[in-house]
């Protein structure tokens, strides 16, 4: 008895149940939740000197600048907030803009930094537990040390945003309080993500793979479809951008030489607007689905494009001139349908032949409605403005454009569906 005693609690190759998530706090375990806060933190200072040399750079470049280092810096800090769409306030205007491909530089740094949180863990360096709750699902994940995470980067990034408001433009710190968590949260998630499709790390896998046994099989279905519906769909935009700005390439040069910003600002402006170009993918997304593109006054549908007072900025010179345009446009809404089509053909393949039609729609409509949840996010986060003025709205109205692109994709999914479930029930009574 005792050397079976031994050998159950001392050594063997069977899996053992984690006890850590039960058990209280160390010394120990707070000190490796301090140091995940601590990379959070040291996340923001990372994110803040990246976003800051270039803009010093320019400073020290550009003759004309007649700012001082100090509001230099404050600015690399407006900026930064900016890409965590946070608001900056000036004694004129309120700007909400954020730059989504300048966001990606602080969810590439938090991606490397949650990397390291969420593997090198001691608990990585045990056996695989068994897990057998939410608790321990958890503690494989290494939830309590990703919550630190983002934590730790929520708090400095809102004491580093702070020292903005000693400046000429302060960060108004509660809209930095959603961008602060979701980038983070972001980064953590693409982490576990990718070690669930690795399974490099064993007592990491059996976290994810209990949430994946625990998830709905409508929702394990339909989730691969509708990403690459939204991969499908990023394609798409990225192309019809390109082909405006080529086709209205003159107009984009005349407008640099009416800037003449020199060759400094001509290089600082060319970067922020290529910075923004994700940012037009989703307006292209929105004139796509009929929610229509709005800068300010100007509203650009399918029908006609509004005349209005634009900002004088090249890479608003793609916008079609205002008045009527032509009649056969609303046919672009073919685009989110056939992608639609193509999720219902997903959803239909992934469900046995006799699954039910109820089965097979349900999974073609889960998957239309996380394509409208995507798009609503990425609606919110590509549209800003600046308050009070003209310029109140800049981008799409994201409700609008989710609610759109949700009912065209559910239709062409819906359809697909249908079809493909006859089509299948006959050949198996032909059989």
């Amino acid at each position: 008895m005792l050397q079976r005693t031994e050998s159950a609690t001392g050594g063997g190759d069977r899996p053992q149940p984690g006890r850590s998530s039960l058990s209280g706090l160390t010394l120990g375990r707070l000190a490796e939740l301090s140091v995940a806060a601590l990379a959070g933190a040291v996340c923001v200072l990372l994110g803040v000197v990246a976003v800051a040399l270039p803009i010093v750079v320019s400073w020290i470049a550009d003759e004309r600048s007649t700012v001082t280092f100090w509001q230099t810096m404050g600015a690399s800090v407006d900026v930064w907030a900016l890409a965590h769409r946070a608001e900056v306030r000036t004694l004129d205007a309120d700007l909400v803009f954020a730059p989504l491909l300048l966001t990606a530089l602080p969810l590439l740094i938090c991606w490397w930094a949650a990397r390291q949180v969420v593997l090198n863990r001691e608990e990585m360096l045990s056996r695989v537990p068994v897990i057998g709750g939410w608790r321990a699902a958890w503690h494989a994940l290494g939830g309590s040390d990703a919550s630190a995470f983002v934590l730790g980067y929520l708090g400095a990034g809102l004491a580093v945003a702070h020292t903005a408001s000693f400046g000429l433009a302060p960060v108004f710190l509660p809209s930095l309080v959603a961008g602060g968590v979701l980038v983070p949260l972001v980064a953590v998630v693409l982490v576990w993500w990718a070690e669930h499709r690795r399974e490099e790390h064993p007592a990491l896998a059996g976290g994810p793979r209990w949430v994946e046994a625990h998830t709905p099989v409508l929702v394990r279905r339909a989730v691969p479809a509708a990403v690459q519906v939204l991969v499908g769909l990023t394609a798409v935009t990225f192309l019809l951008v390109l082909v405006l700005l080529l086709l209205r390439w003159e107009r984009v040069l005349t407008l640099y030489g009416a800037l003449d910003a020199g060759v400094v600002g001509t290089s600082v402006l060319t970067l922020a607007q290529l910075l923004a170009v994700p940012n037009l993918m989703v307006w292209a997304l929105g004139w796509l689905t009929g929610a229509g593109a709005t800068v300010g006054t100007v509203h650009v549908g399918w029908s006609e494009s509004s005349a209005g007072d634009l900002p004088l900025l090249p890479m608003f010179g793609a916008l079609p001139e205002p008045g009527a345009l032509p009649p056969y446009l609303w046919a672009v809404m073919a685009v989110p349908v056939l992608a639609g089509c193509w999720l219902g053909h997903r959803a239909a393949a992934t469900a046995s032949r006799l699954s039910s039609w109820w089965t097979k729609t349900q999974t073609a409509l889960l998957g239309a409605l996380l394509v409208g949840v995507a798009a609503l996010l990425l609606g919110w986060l590509a549209t800003g403005g600046l308050t009070p003025g003209l310029l109140g709205t800049v981008g799409v109205d994201p409700l609008l454009l989710a609610g759109l692109l949700t009912l065209e994709v559910g239709a062409g999914a819906v359809t697909v569906a249908t079809v493909a479930h006859i089509v299948g029930k006959r050949r198996v009574r032909r059989r």
